[in-house]
């Protein structure tokens, strides 16, 4: 049974047999994230990832939407800036601070799954291509949106869609601002798999936090390090990364207990 962390303000916290489920809790405003839920979201990662010590993150929305982007009161922030030094330095400072939030889902130790419905606009993408696995709905709309209100993405989209889907394409969805739904998102590569609905979707998604959390904790650990490293790096940097980094951290024994669960499985399954 899933059991709540501490409480927070703008989202529902759980966790349950090595899976915490973060769920954007503004269902009234379509889970546009204010400033509140910037500054709670790497508090939150952090404590299922190394207090409650969890094996994989699942992020959610309650209600209609995933989330719908920028909640309205900041784009009001931003608008009322001058040209003073003072409010430029402010300003900064905040999208930094917002920059950090998203970054801390792909900076904790453990896998995110993204588990999209409804609509993943803006900041929802933002958020999304900095977990490690996404899926959604085939109903679903994401769309990068900043263009539209006056922007350039600023909080990582820019950065990170380009190598999930092609530089080309992240271009032709920047640019344009336009929707597209779950089912491209598949052929885009931006999602790995689809959902009829959304029971389907959030079903789906708990199996396979579950069927993660299953594996071992520092394969799994390990897998996503390397991986995020070797995006951001040369071949020859990373092959020479990861040999250090099972030198330092494999164990006999470790791979030995792993071998003997999955041969017990194997026997299991032809019971």
């Amino acid at each position: 049974r899933a059991r709540p962390t501490m409480a927070w303000k703008n989202f529902e916290v759980t966790h349950s047999d090595g899976v915490g489920v973060i769920a954007f809790n503004r269902p009234n405003r379509g889970n546009a994230v204010n400033l509140d839920m910037w500054r709670e979201l790497p508090t939150i990662v952090s404590h299922l990832d190394k207090e409650v010590g969890v094996r994989v993150i699942l992020l959610r929305g309650l209600g209609k939407h995933f989330c719908t982007g920028i909640d309205l009161g900041i784009l009001k922030t931003i608008m009322s800036q001058t040209n003073k030094l003072e409010d430029a330095l402010s300003f900064r400072s905040m999208v930094l601070m917002m920059q950090e939030s998203i970054t801390s889902l792909e900076k904790c130790s453990v896998p995110v799954i993204a588990a999209v419905h409804g609509c993943c606009y803006g900041a929802g993408i933002d958020l999304v291509t900095a977990c490690d696995i996404r899926l959604s709905t085939e109903s679903a709309q994401f769309s990068v949106k900043e263009v539209d209100v006056g922007l350039a993405a600023d909080l990582g989209t820019l950065q990170r869609l380009p190598k999930i889907v092609g530089d080309g394409v992240a271009r032709d969805l920047a640019l344009t601002a336009r929707a597209f739904s779950g089912v491209e998102a598949k052929q885009l590569h931006l999602v790995s798999r689809t959902f009829a609905t959304e029971g389907e979707l959030f079903a789906g998604a708990e199996a396979l936090a579950r069927e993660l959390a299953d594996k071992d904790e520092w394969a799994v650990k390990g897998t996503k390090h390397v991986l995020t490293h070797a995006r951001d790096n040369s071949v020859e940097s990373s092959l020479n990364y990861v040999a250090m980094w099972n030198t330092a951290l494999l164990k006999k024994e470790q791979i030995m207990a792993q071998m003997q669960k999955q041969m017990l499985k194997r026997k299991q399954a032809k019971l």
